[in-house]
């Protein structure tokens, strides 16, 4: 009788067991990998969003593909947001020159702010926002527009942030997306730039990156 009595506990505990969540995978060993493949992408398609504005770098949304073939070009549109109205234009980046088209038919030409090497390659800022993550940890799996992925956070350090961006002087918390089949590909991340005050609110960026080493748009731009 008293087997009896301990048997369903057994089960129980057998069943509740069974149910553990699977252990996820290192998230240096994640991003060890997604950038050794990301060291070899030479073309992309990239889509940002930004939630507030930076100084200096009044953006809303970027789109467009870019590729580090013939010296680096990138193409696509964007927006630029100011206290009193939006403005879209398109703009093509040919190496270190850069000219946009707004939609009043005003054109800019001159020397780029941005070149693609700046975000693409091996030594790129990109490449070492993955290296260089400080404290990573793989938080969840979940899937992002039908890709299974990891997600990692971390603590990016001023030096190398600001490598992507001049206009952050501070550590930044980020989150990276590493898809969750091999090769790993880095398909997204978000980073989160503090506030210079106490009464202002950080500015947030969201990136998604895609199509990596696919035929660019031609002729792009």
């Amino acid at each position: 009788m008293r087997c009896r009595r301990f048997l369903p506990a057994l089960l129980l505990l057998g069943l509740v067991g069974g149910c553990t969540a699977p252990s996820l995978p290192p998230a240096g060993d994640l991003l060890g990998a997604t950038g050794a493949n990301f060291a070899g992408v030479r073309s992309l398609h990239f889509s940002v969003v930004v939630n507030g504005v930076l100084p200096g770098l009044p953006l809303s949304t970027v789109d467009g593909d870019a590729t580090l073939d013939e010296g680096g070009h990138a193409a696509g549109t964007a927006e630029l947001e100011n206290a009193t109205s939006d403005r879209k234009l398109s703009f093509v980046l040919d190496g270190t020159h850069a000219t946009t088209h707004d939609s009043t038919g005003a054109t800019w030409s001159g020397p780029a702010t941005f070149t693609v090497g700046d975000f693409l390659g091996p030594d790129s800022g990109l490449a070492h926002l993955l290296s260089s993550l400080g404290n990573p940890r793989t938080e969840t799996r979940e899937p992002v527009h039908g890709l299974d992925t990891y997600r990692v956070g971390g603590v990016l350090p001023a030096k190398v942030a600001t490598r992507l961006l001049p206009q952050i002087h501070s550590d930044v918390n980020v989150k990276v997306w590493v898809t969750a089949a091999e090769p790993r590909r880095f398909t997204r991340f978000w980073l989160q730039v503090p506030p210079p005050t106490e009464r202002d609110s950080p500015v947030m960026f969201e990136v998604e990156l895609s199509n990596e080493n696919q035929p660019v748009p031609t002729p792009l731009g």
